[in-house]
């Protein structure tokens, strides 16, 4: 999954415990291989990985892989869920636009 540079990886097994119980806020990533808006998603979200990274955790579920999505009703993909303090904050089920992917980031940080 070169195409997401500065996203970790994490399956089913370490899903809660990296993402769900993190101190700091987490943008999670589902995504299915060979769809070709993940292009799209990754060009969007590069500049936010080097822009909040160091306060925000940044992962990637490969659904091929992993069935965590379901537990939250994703069946669309790429999605993206935005998480602080173990309650799910936001989502999008589509390609999001720059600035609903800004205005969730900043509501996870409570910037906003």
């Amino acid at each position: 999954m070169g195409l997401f540079g500065g996203f970790s990886e994490v399956g089913d097994r370490e899903f809660y415990e990296k993402v769900i119980s993190a101190e700091k806020p987490s943008v999670v990533l589902f995504v299915e291989p060979g769809n070709p808006a993940n292009r799209g998603v990754a060009e969007l979200l590069e500049g936010f990985v080097e822009e909040y990274g160091d306060r925000v955790n940044f992962f990637l579920v490969d659904v091929s892989r992993n069935m965590c999505h379901e537990d939250f009703g994703v069946f669309s993909f790429p999605a993206l869920i935005y998480f602080r303090e173990s309650m799910e904050l936001d989502r999008h089920d589509f390609v999001p636009t720059r600035e609903l992917v800004e205005e969730a980031i900043r509501r996870i940080l409570r910037l906003t």
